[in-house]
């Protein structure tokens, strides 16, 4: 269900925030194809910016928001712009920001978004503009309860699976390639429902470390403290108030039993297809075979299923940097530390009798948790992953031992990524598909996952 439209509460306005978000945004507007991921950024900023804490969560709202409200924002800014293709990209963008302060945050006085931005107008950009600003945010500020009804009602026909694909274009803030290819590939209906998804805030999900002989205990505790159940073994935060009473208490908990290896922060989606990988494994017989992760970046999976008793010998990944977070978290979770390998899947020529390939790929299906990707992706982008999962499939295939399986799995929202590749793939090379599967999102906001299992012949 699409979070309905509402404004954030917010204590005060942070002038620094402000800036720093207009920045930001400028900079993955006119240039995505810088690839740091949007957490990277802001904790850069936050931290070359010296921002405090309140400062540090409204510079992330302002920006999260903006993406995901760009094409509402624009919507609702047309009727006070002549000619908005002669102002420049940083002009718009800041009245973007304070358009999406006036509509949908709440807490800060609208004569207060419109006196700073227009203030940071002058400075940046004379006071010619600085005038121009005010007269725009002023007028949105005074037609603020129309624009706000008019952008809910396409959010609304959006929930409903009413939108064609311009509108869901529109209501999602995505590229209309992107919403026609959902709606050439899944039908109208459960493109609707993806685009929706992309609109919500990801709540924290835990998977809770069930290798320690306390495990059972601490997943019980949160879940009587009124937190989700993720699967078997983990929990999510998705629908506590954030302001509740004692929430700063509970988030320090959360993070010393992190410090400690009890826990680790995963994705709802991610624990599930972990959890349900190490079953299929257990039923087949399969759990003390060696399994090489052949692109394990951070390691989130690698260590759920060691957690869970899968015998992963070897796992392998072309980043340094990702390398020694797995090998952190490994150390601090006590668990049995994998050989490691840092390179290209394809640089390997050891063979395994089982092997999981969660291949690089276009992350349509993480838009909500990613929000930039909106910017960053096209269809040349996702033709780019399709051949280099093609390449590392063909090669983990080579290095599956006869008789073995292999786990093809994506976070991508694309036929051409999942069911038309192993299929395809499959065919070409006479192995089985044993099952294709789609883990949807357990909670609004959540990744969405694919998965294929392949078995080659003995």
């Amino acid at each position: 269900m699409v979070e309905k439209i509402k404004k954030t509460p917010q204590k005060q306005p942070v002038s620094g925030a402000r800036a720093g978000a207009l920045a930001l945004l400028h900079q993955l507007f006119q240039h995505p194809e810088e690839g740091t991921p949007l957490p990277v950024m802001l904790a850069r900023h936050v931290q070359e910016a010296g921002l405090g804490r309140q400062d540090a969560a409204l510079l992330s709202e302002l920006v999260y928001g903006v993406l995901r409200h760009a094409a509402l924002l624009d919507a609702a800014l047309a009727g006070y712009l002549k000619k908005p293709g002669a102002l420049s990209a940083q002009v718009r963008m800041l009245l973007r920001l304070g358009t999406y302060e006036i509509l949908f945050m709440g807490g800060i006085p609208a004569r207060a978004t419109v006196n700073e931005l227009v203030n940071l107008a002058r400075r940046r950009f004379g006071q010619g503009l600085g005038g121009l600003v005010n007269g725009v945010l002023r007028s949105v500020d005074r037609d603020a309860e129309a624009l706000r009804l008019a952008a809910e009602e396409k959010r609304r026909r959006l929930e409903r699976a009413e939108a064609d694909a311009e509108g869901m274009a529109e209501a999602a803030s995505l590229p209309l390639w992107m919403a026609e290819m959902w709606v050439a590939q899944y039908g109208g209906k459960e493109a609707c429902r993806m685009a929706c998804n992309t609109l919500s805030h990801p709540a924290p999900c835990w998977r809770v470390n069930m290798a320690r002989a306390w495990g059972e205990m601490l997943v019980g505790h949160w879940l009587e403290r009124g937190y989700a159940p993720v699967g078997q073994g983990g929990f999510s935060a998705w629908g506590l108030a954030k302001d509740r009473e004692h929430a700063s208490v509970e988030q320090t908990l959360l993070e010393n039993f992190e410090r400690r290896g009890d826990m680790t922060r995963q994705g709802a989606t991610s624990q599930l297809a972990a959890e349900y990988l190490a079953s299929w494994l257990e039923k087949e017989g399969l759990k003390d075979a060696p399994l090489w992760d052949a692109c394990c970046g951070r390691g989130g999976k690698t260590t759920a299923l060691l957690e869970k008793s899968v015998h992963v010998a070897f796992a392998s990944e072309p980043s340094s940097f990702r390398l020694e977070e797995l090998k952190a978290a490994i150390t601090r979770l006590a668990l049995p530390r994998p050989r490691l390998f840092c390179g290209q899947a394809q640089e390997v020529e050891e063979s395994f009798p089982l092997i999981l390939l969660d291949v690089p790929c276009s992350g349509t299906g993480t838009l909500a948790r990613n929000a930039e990707l909106r910017l960053r992706l096209s269809p040349e982008r996702l033709e780019e992953a399709s051949r280099l999962q093609a390449s590392i499939l063909e090669h983990a295939w080579s290095r599956l031992l006869p008789g073995g399986a292999l786990f093809y799995v994506t976070c991508a929202l694309n036929r051409a990524e999942n069911e038309n590749r192993v299929e395809a793939f499959a065919r070409e090379k006479g192995g089985r598909l044993v099952e294709e599967k789609m883990f949807l999102p357990a909670f609004p906001g959540q990744d969405t996952l694919f998965m294929a299992i392949l078995r080659k012949d003995a």
